[in-house]
């Protein structure tokens, strides 16, 4: 029996399994599989980001990590400068003296109360183009904040547009 392993391997800390969530606002890491930082990075995850709020998929090479907004305590500057090169969507953001990482989504998730009308008007645009309210919405929103921001700006309005 020399040289043979017979207890099981375990974390020492639990893993709690939610309901994963569908909807957008995930950030995206791209991981080298096979690389002594990305399993840091995994354990480092399933310690601190409960498993509903991550996605994760192996491809080829590659661990496709999606997740959602985290904040990371105990992070080394080098596992922090690792996970940065490897965010291919979202933002980070790491403050050394306290080893904390924050992880944010580029998009974040709204909810607003409207009126019947209104809600009746975005159905039947919605119909009219193949697009859902909510990216309906989504585009009349970032068309009026594009025009907010100044003059060098596209100035074509999608509610203008849309309303006639």
């Amino acid at each position: 029996m020399e040289g043979i392993y017979t207890h099981r391997l375990t974390p020492a800390y639990s893993i709690e399994m939610d309901k994963r969530s569908t909807k957008p606002g995930y950030a995206v890491l791209n991981l080298p599989a096979v690389y002594s930082l990305t399993y840091q990075v995994m354990d480092l995850l399933y310690q601190q980001v409960p498993v509903a709020n991550l996605y994760m998929e192996r491809l080829k090479d590659r661990w496709i990590i999606h997740m959602k907004d985290a904040r990371l305590n105990g992070v080394s500057v080098e596992l922090a400068d690792f996970i940065k090169r490897s965010t291919k969507q979202g933002r980070m953001r790491y403050v050394p003296e306290y080893e904390a990482l924050s992880i944010e989504s580029e998009e974040k998730l709204l909810s607003v109360s409207l009126s019947i009308d209104i809600k009746d008007w975005l159905r039947k645009k919605g119909e009219q183009t193949g697009k859902s309210m909510q990216d309906i919405a989504a585009e009349i929103l970032g068309e009026l904040y594009k025009r907010e921001q100044g003059p060098n700006r596209d100035t074509s309005c999608y509610f203008c547009k849309m309303s006639k």
